[in-house]
C-alpha cells in the first residue's frame, strides 16, 4: 500500500482555508492535509512539511505576491510540488510561476474542478465519495 499524499494549503484567509480543506478532504480523503494561514511563519513551516508534499499556495499572501516567494521555496525545498492558485491568472503570470518551478492555475470553483486539479497534480484517479443523506 502506498503512503497517502501530504497536501499543504497555504492561504492567509481562515475562511478560505477551511473551505479548501473541506473540499480537499472530500476530493482526496486519504491525503494528510495541513493548512497554513500565517504568512509570517510560512518559510519555517514549509521547510518542515513532509518530503514530496503537494503545496497549494494562494497567490496573494498578506499583501505579498506568491510568485515572488516561489524561487525562495524552490531553493530550500526542491522536492515540493507547488501549485499557485489565483482568482485571476494572466498568461504572463502563469509563465512567471512556471519559470519559478511551479504550476499555476485559477482557483477551482467547484468540487469537480478541485478533483480534476488534484488528479492532474498527483497523477492519480481521485474518486469523490458519494454523498450520503440522512433519512
Amino acid at each position: 500500500m502506498s503512503t497517502p499524499p501530504s497536501v499543504v494549503v497555504v492561504v492567509d484567509d481562515i475562511d478560505h482555508a477551511l473551505i479548501v480543506r473541506l473540499v480537499l478532504s472530500r476530493v482526496a480523503p486519504d491525503a494528510a492535509i495541513e493548512v497554513m494561514t500565517d504568512p509570517r511563519a510560512l518559510a519555517q513551516r514549509l521547510i518542515e512539511v513532509p518530503r514530496d508534499a503537494l503545496v497549494f499556495m494562494d497567490r496573494q499572501l498578506d499583501g505579498r505576491d506568491g510568485i515572488d516567494l516561489l524561487p525562495l521555496l524552490r531553493a530550500e525545498r526542491p522536492d515540493l510540488r507547488t501549485v499557485l492558485l489565483s482568482a485571476a491568472l494572466p498568461e504572463a503570470d502563469r509563465l512567471r510561476a512556471l519559470a519559478a518551478g511551479s504550476a499555476a492555475t485559477e482557483k477551482p470553483a467547484s468540487v469537480i474542478s478541485w478533483q480534476r486539479l488534484v488528479e492532474s497534480v498527483l497523477g492519480t484517479d481521485v474518486q469523490v465519495p458519494a454523498r450520503t443523506h440522512a433519512a
